[in-house]
Order: structure tokens, then C-alpha cells, then sequence
């Protein structure tokens, strides 16, 4: 399950597409191409445990250190591309794959991938892979439900790309979370890290337990119209 649901988050949550609407973007114009132009912004390390924010930066360094990802140098890839294939479905990425996509307002783009998650498995496998979902902030809460013999879960990832058709921000967010799993006597520190295409999830801080951490970096992609 935690393959099923890392892969489908890095795949499905990866790339973007966008809505024509109010866009003026020409009829039989698609498929249109938009790439990964520049980092426009990259805030800083962000450290939480129960008790709230960690400012000590050595602790911060000590926290992160195995992990490539945080404070990486950006340097645009030639598969960072979103395939628009009409104003309302993408290909994102190399992903063959299509997904929706919703105009919000005036300034802003939608992206939805529905998907069910499960069976749900014990342990770390489940931890994983729900905290994985619940991190994001823009992604719909998880329902439950049971098919014979399972407990499975469906839900929506979601992802909000400030900006027009033709050139938007994506937010990517480095990760890592120390869990400690199991009963006293029985537990044991487990540890996930990654990329994720969405805003850190606020509320998620209330769920750390008193030996639980967690370490973020938000930054913002500029996709621009490939000419």
C-alpha cells in the first residue's frame, strides 16, 4: 500500500494542467505545452514537533541532513513538461495518464486526481501512506469504507497552481516525518521523506505525538508556455 500511494502522489500530484477558460488560448491550440521556467520563491526550513515550532537552526540541520532535497539547487529537467491535451485534461509529465482540471476565479487552476487507497495495511504501511495524503493541504479529506474483507479509502489529491493558462506557480514541498509507531514497550521510530506538488497542511500538526517531528520547505515553480 505504501507503494500504491507514494507513487500515485508523485505521479499524480508531479505535474499540473490547466483550464482555457479566460485563458484566450485559440481554438485547436492543444495539444499546448507549458515547462518549468525558473524557482520563484523557496521559503525556509520549517521544524515542528508536539510542542510547536523548533527555531534552533543546528537542530534543524541535524534533522535534515540526510536528505538531499531540502535547499537543493533548482535546475529545470527536460521531462518537466505538462502536455495539455484540451482545456480540461493533461498529461503530466511522462505519465500517460490524464487528469481534470478547474479554473478557480480568475487567478488560479484546479487540479483534481481521484484515486482509492488500500487495502489498508498494519503498521507502518498505513501510517505511511495516509500521513503521505494528509500533508498535503488542498487535497480532500479521506473517506472510509469497506469492501468485503477490507477497509479501504478513497479520496482526492488536489493541487492549487496560483496564476493564468499560460503561466502559473506550482508549489512543491520537501518533506520528512518521524513517527513513532506501535504500543509502549513495542514501538518504534519510523521515518518518511519526499516531494510533494501541493502546500503544507497546517492542521496536520495537530496529529504529532510526543515523540513525532516534522520538517518542510515550500517552494514555488514558475511553468510558462513552451515556445
Amino acid at each position: 500500500m505504501k507503494s500504491n500511494l507514494i507513487l500515485l502522489l508523485a505521479a499524480a500530484i508531479a505535474m499540473t494542467a490547466c483550464s482555457k477558460n479566460g485563458g484566450g488560448d485559440p481554438a485547436g491550440a492543444f495539444p499546448m505545452e507549458l515547462k518549468a521556467v525558473a524557482l520563484e520563491s523557496r521559503g525556509d526550513v520549517k521544524l515542528y514537533t508536539k510542542s510547536g515550532e523548533v527555531k534552533d537552526k543546528e537542530m534543524i540541520a541535524n534533522f535534515i541532513a540526510s536528505e538531499a532535497g531540502f535547499n537543493a539547487s533548482f535546475e529545470p529537467q527536460p521531462d518537466n513538461i505538462i502536455t495539455f491535451m484540451t482545456d480540461s485534461t493533461a498529461q503530466l509529465g511522462i505519465s500517460a495518464i490524464r487528469y481534470k482540471a478547474v479554473r478557480e476565479g480568475n487567478d488560479a487552476v484546479v487540479f483534481r486526481s481521484p484515486f482509492i487507497l488500500g487495502p489498508a495495511g498494519p503498521g507502518e504501511v498505513q501510517w505511511t501512506a495516509l500521513d503521505t495524503y494528509r500533508l498535503g493541504k488542498h487535497n480532500d479529506p479521506l473517506q472510509m469504507f469497506h469492501s468485503p474483507g477490507e477497509i479501504l479509502y478513497k479520496g482526492e489529491a488536489v493541487i492549487r497552481c496560483e496564476g493564468i493558462d499560460e503561466s502559473f506557480l506550482l508549489p512543491i514541498m520537501i518533506y520528512k516525518l518521524s513517527r513513532r509507531i506501535g504500543d509502549a514497550g513495542q514501538a518504534s521510530i519510523n521515518v518518511v521523506s519526499g516531494k510533494l506538488f501541493n502546500e503544507f497542511n497546517e492542521d496536520f500538526l495537530t496529529t504529532l505525538g510526543d515523540k513525532d517531528t516534522v520538517a518542510y520547505q515550500q517552494s514555488y515553480v514558475r511553468y510558462s508556455i513552451n515556445k
